[in-house]
C-alpha cells in the first residue's frame, strides 16, 4: 500500500488473522467457489451468530483480505487472493531481512527505506 511502510502493514494484516474465528472463516471462504458463500451461511457453518460473523467479515474486509459481492439481495464473500500473496510477500520479506541490521536506528518514521524495510 502507497505510504505504509512494510512493519505496518504486516502488523495489520496479522492483527486480522490472528483470531481463531478469522482464521477459520479464511479456510472456508477459501474452500468455497468465489463469491458463493453469504454471511449467513458463513455464520452457520461457524456456529457462531450472523453478527458476529459480519463483524470478524468487516475486520478481514477492512485489511482487503476478503471482498464482498453483493448478488441480489444478498452479499456474498470471497477470498482476495492478491492481498494473500501480498501477506506472503510481506511477511517472506520479513523474516528474511530480520537479521540485517537497522540503517535507521529503528525509527520507521523517518526511514527512506520505510517501504522495503532493508
Amino acid at each position: 500500500m502507497p505510504g505504509r511502510g512494510l512493519v505496518e502493514r504486516g502488523c495489520e494484516l496479522n492483527a486480522a488473522v490472528s483470531d481463531p474465528t478469522r482464521m477459520k472463516m479464511i479456510k472456508v471462504l477459501g474452500s468455497h467457489p468465489r463469491h458463493s458463500l453469504t454471511v449467513s451461511d458463513v455464520a452457520r457453518i461457524l456456529g457462531v451468530s450472523q453478527p458476529a460473523a459480519t463483524k470478524q467479515l468487516k475486520v478481514l474486509h477492512r485489511v482487503g483480505l476478503v471482498d464482498p459481492k453483493r448478488i441480489g439481495q444478498a452479499v456474498c464473500y470471497s477470498i482476495n487472493e492478491e492481498t494473500v500473496a501480498e501477506y506472503h510477500r510481506v511477511m517472506e520479506h520479513a523474516f528474511a531481512h530480520a537479521a540485517t541490521p537497522c540503517v535507521n536506528g529503528y525509527d520507521c518514521d523517518t526511514c527512506p527505506y520505510r517501504e522495503t524495510c532493508v
